[in-house]
Protein backbone atom coordinates (compact mmCIF):
# COMPACT_ATOMS: atom_id res chain seq x y z
CA UNK A 1 0.00 0.00 0.00
CA UNK A 2 1.15 3.58 -0.89
CA UNK A 3 1.47 5.41 2.19
CA UNK A 4 1.45 8.78 0.29
CA UNK A 5 -1.89 7.83 -1.08
CA UNK A 6 -4.87 8.68 0.97
CA UNK A 7 -7.21 6.16 2.11
CA UNK A 8 -11.08 6.27 3.26
CA UNK A 9 -11.29 4.79 6.98
CA UNK A 10 -14.15 1.92 8.71
CA UNK A 11 -15.15 1.69 11.73
CA UNK A 12 -16.34 -1.59 13.19
CA UNK A 13 -19.11 -0.63 16.09
CA UNK A 14 -19.37 -2.90 18.95
CA UNK A 15 -19.94 -3.71 22.83
CA UNK A 16 -17.16 -4.70 24.99
CA UNK A 17 -15.91 -3.48 28.64
CA UNK A 18 -13.08 -1.28 27.48
CA UNK A 19 -10.91 -2.87 30.05
CA UNK A 20 -12.11 -6.20 29.01
CA UNK A 21 -10.11 -6.11 25.26
CA UNK A 22 -9.34 -9.64 24.95
CA UNK A 23 -11.97 -11.90 25.94
CA UNK A 24 -12.50 -13.93 22.75
CA UNK A 25 -14.81 -16.55 24.34
CA UNK A 26 -16.88 -14.02 26.14
CA UNK A 27 -20.61 -13.92 25.27
CA UNK A 28 -22.18 -11.06 23.19
CA UNK A 29 -25.52 -11.08 24.86
CA UNK A 30 -24.64 -10.56 28.54
CA UNK A 31 -22.57 -7.46 27.64
CA UNK A 32 -25.04 -6.42 26.18
CA UNK A 33 -27.75 -7.14 29.05
CA UNK A 34 -25.32 -5.42 31.30
CA UNK A 35 -25.28 -1.86 29.51
CA UNK A 36 -29.74 -2.54 29.37
CA UNK A 37 -29.45 -2.97 33.46
CA UNK A 38 -27.40 0.31 33.77
CA UNK A 39 -23.86 -0.90 33.41
CA UNK A 40 -23.31 2.56 31.78
CA UNK A 41 -20.30 2.89 29.01
CA UNK A 42 -19.21 6.43 28.31
CA UNK A 43 -21.30 8.91 25.96
CA UNK A 44 -18.52 9.57 23.86
CA UNK A 45 -16.64 8.09 21.50
CA UNK A 46 -14.61 4.98 22.11
CA UNK A 47 -11.86 3.52 19.97
CA UNK A 48 -10.81 0.08 21.31
CA UNK A 49 -8.20 -0.80 18.81
CA UNK A 50 -6.61 0.24 15.47
CA UNK A 51 -6.13 -1.72 11.77
CA UNK A 52 -3.23 -1.00 9.88
CA UNK A 53 -1.23 -2.61 7.26
CA UNK A 54 1.25 -4.47 8.15
CA UNK A 55 3.72 -3.30 5.24
CA UNK A 56 3.93 0.71 5.99
CA UNK A 57 1.20 0.64 9.75
CA UNK A 58 -1.39 3.37 7.84
CA UNK A 59 -4.75 3.42 9.36
CA UNK A 60 -7.80 1.41 7.46
CA UNK A 61 -9.88 1.74 10.17
CA UNK A 62 -11.08 1.06 13.55
CA UNK A 63 -12.72 -0.77 16.29
CA UNK A 64 -15.29 1.62 18.09
CA UNK A 65 -17.53 1.03 21.32
CA UNK A 66 -21.39 1.44 20.75
CA UNK A 67 -22.71 4.39 22.93
CA UNK A 68 -25.19 3.19 25.56
CA UNK A 69 -27.54 5.31 24.43
CA UNK A 70 -28.44 3.96 21.12
CA UNK A 71 -29.01 0.99 23.38
CA UNK A 72 -31.24 2.99 26.29
CA UNK A 73 -32.71 4.48 23.23
CA UNK A 74 -36.56 4.40 24.44
CA UNK A 75 -35.41 6.03 27.81
CA UNK A 76 -34.55 9.15 25.94
CA UNK A 77 -36.76 12.13 24.88
CA UNK A 78 -36.47 12.43 20.94
CA UNK A 79 -34.60 16.16 21.03
CA UNK A 80 -31.82 14.35 23.11
CA UNK A 81 -31.70 11.52 21.18
CA UNK A 82 -31.12 13.03 18.13
CA UNK A 83 -28.73 15.35 19.44
CA UNK A 84 -26.84 12.69 21.07
CA UNK A 85 -26.42 10.86 17.96
CA UNK A 86 -25.30 13.68 15.41
CA UNK A 87 -22.94 14.39 18.48
CA UNK A 88 -21.49 11.11 18.06
CA UNK A 89 -21.38 10.67 14.25
CA UNK A 90 -19.77 13.57 13.98
CA UNK A 91 -16.90 12.27 16.00
CA UNK A 92 -16.90 9.45 13.37
CA UNK A 93 -17.11 11.58 10.63
CA UNK A 94 -13.87 13.52 12.13
CA UNK A 95 -11.75 10.12 11.93
CA UNK A 96 -12.48 10.15 7.92
CA UNK A 97 -14.73 6.78 8.30
CA UNK A 98 -16.62 6.61 4.85
CA UNK A 99 -17.97 2.59 5.55
CA UNK A 100 -19.49 1.47 9.38
CA UNK A 101 -19.72 -2.31 10.41
CA UNK A 102 -22.30 -3.43 13.21
CA UNK A 103 -22.00 -7.43 13.01
CA UNK A 104 -24.63 -8.92 15.80
CA UNK A 105 -25.47 -6.08 17.28
CA UNK A 106 -27.62 -4.56 14.23
CA UNK A 107 -30.74 -6.03 14.99
CA UNK A 108 -30.33 -4.37 18.80
CA UNK A 109 -30.10 -0.80 17.49
CA UNK A 110 -33.17 1.56 16.40
CA UNK A 111 -33.96 2.12 12.94
CA UNK A 112 -33.98 5.78 13.40
CA UNK A 113 -30.54 5.54 14.42
CA UNK A 114 -29.26 3.30 11.29
CA UNK A 115 -31.36 5.58 9.26
CA UNK A 116 -29.78 8.74 10.11
CA UNK A 117 -26.26 6.12 10.01
CA UNK A 118 -27.09 5.73 6.25
CA UNK A 119 -27.21 9.01 5.51
CA UNK A 120 -23.65 9.69 6.23
CA UNK A 121 -21.78 6.40 5.59
CA UNK A 122 -22.05 3.21 3.92
CA UNK A 123 -23.72 1.27 6.90
CA UNK A 124 -23.56 -2.88 6.95
CA UNK A 125 -24.29 -5.35 9.06
CA UNK A 126 -21.77 -7.98 7.88
CA UNK A 127 -24.19 -10.57 7.39
CA UNK A 128 -22.72 -11.82 4.07
CA UNK A 129 -19.66 -12.35 5.84
CA UNK A 130 -20.99 -14.08 8.26
CA UNK A 131 -22.54 -16.43 6.00
CA UNK A 132 -19.65 -16.82 4.04
CA UNK A 133 -17.35 -17.90 6.90
CA UNK A 134 -20.41 -19.72 8.33
CA UNK A 135 -20.36 -22.10 5.06
CA UNK A 136 -16.78 -22.05 5.13
CA UNK A 137 -16.51 -23.64 8.80
CA UNK A 138 -19.14 -26.00 8.41
CA UNK A 139 -17.43 -27.62 5.38
CA UNK A 140 -14.48 -28.01 7.42
CA UNK A 141 -16.43 -29.68 9.95
CA UNK A 142 -18.00 -32.00 7.06
CA UNK A 143 -14.41 -32.50 6.50
CA UNK A 144 -13.73 -33.45 10.07
CA UNK A 145 -16.31 -36.24 10.47
CA UNK A 146 -15.07 -38.01 7.59
CA UNK A 147 -17.02 -40.77 7.17
CA UNK A 148 -19.19 -39.95 9.54
CA UNK A 149 -21.04 -37.88 7.27
CA UNK A 150 -22.02 -41.07 4.96
CA UNK A 151 -24.81 -41.68 7.39
CA UNK A 152 -25.40 -37.81 8.64
CA UNK A 153 -29.12 -36.70 7.60
CA UNK A 154 -29.54 -32.93 6.79
CA UNK A 155 -32.02 -30.36 6.98
CA UNK A 156 -32.05 -27.03 5.56
CA UNK A 157 -34.98 -24.77 7.08
CA UNK A 158 -34.87 -21.30 4.90
CA UNK A 159 -33.58 -23.24 1.90
CA UNK A 160 -35.97 -20.65 -0.52
CA UNK A 161 -33.61 -17.86 0.93
CA UNK A 162 -29.54 -16.77 -0.03
CA UNK A 163 -28.19 -18.27 2.72
CA UNK A 164 -30.27 -21.53 2.45
CA UNK A 165 -29.44 -21.93 -1.17
CA UNK A 166 -25.97 -21.29 -0.47
CA UNK A 167 -25.75 -23.81 2.32
CA UNK A 168 -27.24 -26.80 0.06
CA UNK A 169 -25.08 -25.75 -2.92
CA UNK A 170 -22.04 -26.38 -0.64
CA UNK A 171 -23.38 -29.59 1.42
CA UNK A 172 -24.94 -31.32 -1.71
CA UNK A 173 -21.33 -32.70 -2.90
CA UNK A 174 -20.34 -34.21 0.21
CA UNK A 175 -24.45 -35.20 1.72
CA UNK A 176 -26.38 -38.40 0.83
CA UNK A 177 -29.50 -37.13 2.78
CA UNK A 178 -30.57 -33.60 2.52
CA UNK A 179 -33.74 -32.04 2.82
CA UNK A 180 -34.63 -28.77 1.73
CA UNK A 181 -37.45 -26.77 3.83
CA UNK A 182 -38.91 -23.39 3.34
CA UNK A 183 -42.00 -21.60 2.72
CA UNK A 184 -41.69 -20.65 -0.97
CA UNK A 185 -42.60 -24.61 -2.68
CA UNK A 186 -41.88 -23.35 -5.95
CA UNK A 187 -38.09 -22.38 -5.24
CA UNK A 188 -37.55 -25.46 -2.87
CA UNK A 189 -38.45 -27.36 -6.15
CA UNK A 190 -36.30 -25.43 -8.55
CA UNK A 191 -33.35 -25.87 -5.88
CA UNK A 192 -33.82 -29.22 -5.73
CA UNK A 193 -33.51 -30.04 -9.55
CA UNK A 194 -30.53 -27.91 -9.62
CA UNK A 195 -28.95 -30.23 -7.11
CA UNK A 196 -30.16 -33.17 -8.76
CA UNK A 197 -28.03 -32.04 -12.19
CA UNK A 198 -24.96 -30.98 -10.42
CA UNK A 199 -24.45 -33.77 -7.63
CA UNK A 200 -27.03 -36.79 -8.68
CA UNK A 201 -28.58 -35.60 -5.00
CA UNK A 202 -32.14 -36.15 -4.91
CA UNK A 203 -33.22 -33.71 -2.14
CA UNK A 204 -36.91 -34.21 -0.61
CA UNK A 205 -38.24 -30.89 -0.70
CA UNK A 206 -41.08 -29.30 2.60
CA UNK A 207 -42.95 -26.85 3.53
CA UNK A 208 -43.16 -28.27 6.99
CA UNK A 209 -40.21 -27.40 9.89
CA UNK A 210 -40.95 -30.74 11.63
CA UNK A 211 -40.36 -32.74 8.81
CA UNK A 212 -37.44 -31.07 7.70
CA UNK A 213 -35.63 -30.65 11.04
CA UNK A 214 -36.73 -33.33 13.55
CA UNK A 215 -34.25 -36.26 13.67
CA UNK A 216 -31.45 -34.39 12.16
CA UNK A 217 -27.73 -35.04 12.56
CA UNK A 218 -26.94 -31.59 10.96
CA UNK A 219 -29.58 -28.93 10.65
CA UNK A 220 -29.07 -25.09 9.18
CA UNK A 221 -31.58 -22.80 10.33
CA UNK A 222 -31.88 -19.85 7.81
CA UNK A 223 -35.10 -18.75 8.70
CA UNK A 224 -36.97 -18.20 12.12
CA UNK A 225 -38.64 -21.81 13.18
CA UNK A 226 -39.53 -23.58 16.70
CA UNK A 227 -36.17 -24.77 18.11
CA UNK A 228 -37.90 -27.42 20.36
CA UNK A 229 -38.12 -28.95 16.81
CA UNK A 230 -34.27 -29.71 17.33
CA UNK A 231 -32.41 -32.83 18.28
CA UNK A 232 -30.37 -32.76 21.11
CA UNK A 233 -27.61 -34.11 19.44
CA UNK A 234 -27.61 -31.94 16.39
CA UNK A 235 -25.39 -29.74 15.11
CA UNK A 236 -26.85 -26.62 14.14
CA UNK A 237 -25.46 -23.83 11.62
CA UNK A 238 -27.18 -20.88 12.24
CA UNK A 239 -27.86 -18.67 9.22
CA UNK A 240 -30.65 -16.10 10.25
CA UNK A 241 -30.40 -12.79 11.80
CA UNK A 242 -29.02 -12.18 15.13
CA UNK A 243 -31.94 -11.54 17.53
CA UNK A 244 -31.72 -11.72 21.25
CA UNK A 245 -34.65 -13.85 22.33
CA UNK A 246 -32.50 -16.14 19.84
CA UNK A 247 -29.41 -16.04 21.40
CA UNK A 248 -30.97 -16.04 24.58
CA UNK A 249 -33.26 -19.19 23.24
CA UNK A 250 -30.08 -21.01 22.46
CA UNK A 251 -27.89 -20.27 25.17
CA UNK A 252 -30.39 -22.14 27.00
CA UNK A 253 -30.69 -25.20 25.16
CA UNK A 254 -27.00 -26.77 25.91
CA UNK A 255 -27.28 -30.02 23.81
CA UNK A 256 -27.31 -28.48 20.20
CA UNK A 257 -24.15 -27.14 19.71
CA UNK A 258 -25.17 -23.76 17.60
CA UNK A 259 -22.48 -22.62 15.11
CA UNK A 260 -23.07 -18.85 14.26
CA UNK A 261 -20.54 -18.39 11.86
CA UNK A 262 -16.49 -18.92 11.19
CA UNK A 263 -13.97 -17.52 13.68
CA UNK A 264 -11.78 -16.10 10.71
CA UNK A 265 -8.08 -14.79 10.91
CA UNK A 266 -7.31 -11.11 9.53
CA UNK A 267 -5.97 -11.10 6.10
CA UNK A 268 -1.82 -11.60 6.01
CA UNK A 269 -0.90 -8.11 5.26
CA UNK A 270 -3.67 -6.40 8.21
CA UNK A 271 -3.10 -6.11 11.60
CA UNK A 272 -5.07 -5.13 14.58
CA UNK A 273 -3.07 -3.24 17.78
CA UNK A 274 -5.41 -5.41 19.96
CA UNK A 275 -6.75 -8.77 20.27
CA UNK A 276 -10.16 -8.68 18.06
CA UNK A 277 -12.92 -11.06 19.11
CA UNK A 278 -14.46 -13.16 16.59
CA UNK A 279 -17.67 -11.55 15.13
CA UNK A 280 -15.55 -7.80 15.11
CA UNK A 281 -13.08 -9.88 13.00
CA UNK A 282 -16.14 -10.67 10.55
CA UNK A 283 -16.69 -6.77 10.37
CA UNK A 284 -13.85 -5.66 9.46
CA UNK A 285 -13.54 -8.60 6.56
CA UNK A 286 -16.71 -7.16 5.37
CA UNK A 287 -15.60 -3.41 5.65
CA UNK A 288 -12.97 -4.39 3.37
CA UNK A 289 -15.02 -6.09 1.26
CA UNK A 290 -16.98 -2.92 0.21
CA UNK A 291 -13.71 -1.21 0.35
CA UNK A 292 -12.22 -2.92 -2.66
CA UNK A 293 -12.43 0.29 -5.11
CA UNK A 294 -10.86 2.14 -2.97
CA UNK A 295 -7.69 -0.48 -1.54
CA UNK A 296 -7.32 -2.09 -4.53
CA UNK A 297 -6.88 -6.15 -5.01
CA UNK A 298 -8.75 -6.44 -2.06
CA UNK A 299 -10.15 -9.94 -3.30
CA UNK A 300 -6.64 -11.34 -3.64
CA UNK A 301 -6.42 -10.34 0.01
CA UNK A 302 -9.22 -11.80 1.00
CA UNK A 303 -8.25 -14.67 -0.10
CA UNK A 304 -5.37 -14.89 2.61
CA UNK A 305 -7.99 -15.39 5.06
CA UNK A 306 -7.96 -18.80 7.13
CA UNK A 307 -10.73 -19.99 9.64
CA UNK A 308 -9.54 -21.33 12.95
CA UNK A 309 -12.67 -22.38 13.95
CA UNK A 310 -16.24 -21.54 15.28
CA UNK A 311 -18.06 -18.30 16.58
CA UNK A 312 -20.91 -19.76 18.64
CA UNK A 313 -23.36 -17.61 20.94
CA UNK A 314 -20.97 -17.63 24.05
CA UNK A 315 -17.92 -16.40 21.57
CA UNK A 316 -15.26 -18.05 19.80
CA UNK A 317 -14.36 -22.09 19.58
CA UNK A 318 -11.02 -23.40 17.79
CA UNK A 319 -11.36 -26.32 15.88
CA UNK A 320 -9.20 -28.46 18.08
CA UNK A 321 -11.40 -27.63 20.89
CA UNK A 322 -14.44 -28.94 18.74
CA UNK A 323 -12.77 -32.30 18.09
CA UNK A 324 -12.28 -32.42 21.99
CA UNK A 325 -15.64 -31.65 23.32
CA UNK A 326 -17.65 -32.91 19.89
CA UNK A 327 -15.78 -36.65 19.46
CA UNK A 328 -15.35 -37.48 23.06
CA UNK A 329 -19.19 -36.77 23.71
CA UNK A 330 -20.39 -39.26 20.78
CA UNK A 331 -17.63 -41.36 20.06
Amino acid sequence: MNGDQKVSKFAVMTFRHVDDQSQAGTGIVGRLMNILKGRRSSRTLQPIGTIFFKEDAQEMGYILQLPDFMVNWDGLSPGRRSKRLLRYLRLVEELGIEVVCIPYYWGALPEEAVEVMNERFVVDSAYQMRIFALVDSVKHLLGMLKERVLNMEVGIWGADGWAGRLFARALAPSINDMVLGGTVEEELYGLADEILVETGLACPVTTDAGQCLKGKQLVVIADECDLSLLSSHAIVAYAGGIDLKYMEAMKSRREPLWILSGWATLPDGVKADIELLPWETLGVLQALSLMEEEIGEMSRVLDTVKMRGFILPEGGMTYDTFRVRYFRKRT
